[in-house]
């Protein structure tokens, strides 16, 4: 089933794949996808897309999920902490404030040759684009095999990442 973004698809209820073919559908995406998840989020994004990533919408979604759950619930694997905190990201900022709920961790050497990024939510649905500076992406809202596929994938480059100094809150 195929379907369309302008459908506004519900987590754990809107089965198909959507293809995002523009940079707002991935956004809006994102957004939704962030704004309905209930347990976690986890997002695997090499350079962490400001286009998509730190906007305010997403970041109050990403919030809110974090201050409703007292554990862990979003996790974030990079591949330069050091670029992502120098140009001022939003995310950074947040997760620095938020440390025992959002983690954010640099993907080891040995991991930084994958070409994807992809964002999953609850377990349930995902988002992936392929070659991550792409403009195209597959979204499936309820897809829970493949959402643990893909976390399946996430969890192991989540362990031998390393959480880099970069992003560490200094308190003077």
């Amino acid at each position: 089933m195929k379907q369309s973004i302008q459908d506004e698809p519900m987590l754990g209820a809107s089965p198909g794949l959507l293809r995002l073919d523009r940079r707002e559908l991935i956004r809006h995406a994102s957004l939704r996808m962030a704004d309905q998840a209930r347990r976690e989020l986890l997002l695997f994004d090499p350079k962490l897309d400001p286009d998509l990533y730190d906007q305010r919408p997403f970041l109050s979604a990403v919030r809110q999920l974090a201050l409703a759950r007292p554990v862990l619930s979003v996790r974030i694997l990079i591949f330069d902490a050091r670029q992502a905190s120098l140009s001022g990201h939003r995310l950074i900022e947040l997760a620095r404030r938020l440390t025992s709920r959002i983690a954010i961790r640099c993907v080891d050497e040995d991991d930084q040759d994958r070409l994807d990024a992809f964002l999953i939510a609850d377990e349930c649905g995902y988002i992936r684009r392929q070659m991550a500076d792409s403009l195209e992406a597959v979204a499936d809202f309820n897809n829970p095999g493949e959402a643990r596929r893909l976390r399946a994938a996430f969890n192991p480059i989540w362990e031998r990442g390393a959480s880099p100094l970069e992003l560490r809150r200094l308190d003077l």
